[in-house]
């Protein structure tokens, strides 16, 4: 094990910044996973296994809701690291306002929409008033979220994620604190999301208190002298491939939701339950391409084509031995654990684990090349890879679900990745790659 880890040390493309961000990272997953073990067990003892579902689906249904708004992400990820690469100050100032400002925007619009549409979508859940109130406080929620992903990527851009990570443990840390209190004292639904408001709220305030001491200034804006100019850059070309990038990705990530559709929220929990952990694995993986993307974009930004080319090779060789140890792991022992962090609530059988282990390698090691492709701006085949693998996936799941229920979507995955899908994510990355050392060349 040692010398597997030194071999790993040895190939993985780290720098300060990088290493600080990785371990920060890992930190606040590993904060978050504890909280997750604990927090699990009591959703399901005080809100029952239905309202849980109900919960999951929540959670999904937020993450499903920034389709309309991943074009900015994308595009404004872009622009405050190239601006931070050369210290253009003002630049930056201006990007984080403007960004912050079309956040919240669309956040308010998202929610008017929702509402509009609630009373025929959700009928006979806003019938419910515990379900009602969680619903109310959760796009209270929303917005507040929204108006942090600004600040987020204004760490990452100035490559100091670790910071924000530490910022962010601390708000999961007071979200876990609030969540326990709330469920002993019977609040039920709204009281969890109530103390996901209180998270969010403390990681802004941490925000704001370091914003405040930074030489950059940064802080909200009223008006823009370069608006024009930003909204062009991130409503492009790009940014409308981003914007088609994000709904099939997160749709690609709604299985809670697709399953609550279709078998209601119980059923739904049995999925959620089964893919916690293998999703925390693939989130813990994804912190690598995720924390290093800064990082690739600024050696574009200078034309560093040389160090581009070895750092891809040396983070997809890192990322798939983790991948693979991780599935090794999860199909072996997932039995096991979960039902020992579960109890009788534990999905049961040993091949739903193994089958969960597969699609979880699968997906990880896409990750890599996809956020290669994203960062540098290879999005056309980017958007082609990711539709034909959402196409196929939505198909298998139509065909197996009435076979196989809550298993579907996990068998769909591990279907499509080995008709071709994985074999596409390795072609989009040596794709993208050559076509930057090419234009160089040129």
């Amino acid at each position: 094990m040692y010398n597997l880890l030194h071999r790993l040390h040895d190939r993985l493309p780290i720098n300060r910044d990088y290493l600080a961000a990785l371990v920060t990272g890992y930190g606040l997953m590993a904060v978050i996973i504890v909280i997750q073990l604990v927090l699990i067990p009591l959703y399901l003892t005080h809100l029952g296994k239905e309202k849980f579902g109900v919960l999951a689906m929540i959670m999904v249904a937020n993450n499903y809701a920034a389709i309309g708004i991943t074009w900015l992400s994308g595009s404004m990820a872009r622009v405050l690291a190239e601006r931070a690469a050369v210290d253009d100050r003002e630049g930056f100032r201006e990007a984080y306002a403007f960004s912050k400002a079309v956040y919240v925007l669309y956040a308010v619009i998202a929610l008017c929409i929702f509402w509009l549409a609630a009373p025929w979508l959700l009928k006979n859940a806003l019938a419910d008033e515990e379900i009602f109130y969680a619903i109310v406080l959760s796009s209270v929620y929303f917005v507040l979220a929204y108006e942090y992903n600004a600040d987020r990527q204004a760490f990452m851009a100035r490559h100091w994620q670790a910071r924000g990570n530490l910022r962010e443990v601390v708000g999961q840390i007071v979200f876990a604190g609030f969540v326990a209190f709330g469920l002993y004292q019977g609040m039920g639904l709204p009281g969890v999301v109530l103390a996901q408001i209180a998270g969010i709220v403390c990681t802004r305030l941490l925000a704001w208190a370091h914003w405040r001491k930074d030489e950059y200034g940064l802080g909200w804006a009223w008006k823009f002298t370069d608006a024009r100019t930003l909204w062009r850059r991130v409503s492009g070309r790009v940014g409308r491939h981003y914007v088609v990038y994000g709904v099939l990705l997160l749709t690609l990530q709604a299985d809670a939701l697709i399953i609550g559709w279709l078998a209601g929220p119980e059923i739904a929990a049995n999925y959620y339950l089964l893919w916690r952990i293998p999703e925390v694995f693939i989130l813990l993986l994804w912190r690598i391409p995720s924390s290093y993307a800064p990082h690739l974009i600024a050696m574009d930004a200078r034309h560093e084509y040389d160090s581009l080319s070895q750092n891809y090779r040396k983070g997809l060789y890192s990322v798939s031995i983790l991948a693979g140890l991780a599935a090794l792991i999860y199909g072996i022992f997932g039995n096991p654990i979960v039902h020992l962090w579960l109890g009788d609530d534990a999905p049961a059988g040993q091949l739903p684990y193994a089958i969960a282990a597969l699609a979880m390698f699968f997906i990880s090691i896409a990750r890599w090349p996809a956020e290669v492709a994203y960062a540098l701006m290879n999005t056309k085949p980017l958007v082609r890879v990711v539709a034909i693998e959402l196409a196929f996936k939505l198909v298998l799941i139509a065909v197996l679900f009435s076979a196989i229920g809550y298993l579907s979507p996990i068998v769909a995955v591990c279907l499509v990745h080995l008709l071709g899908i994985s074999y596409l994510y390795m072609w989009l990355g040596k794709e993208t790659i050559s076509a930057h050392i090419h234009s160089r060349i040129i």
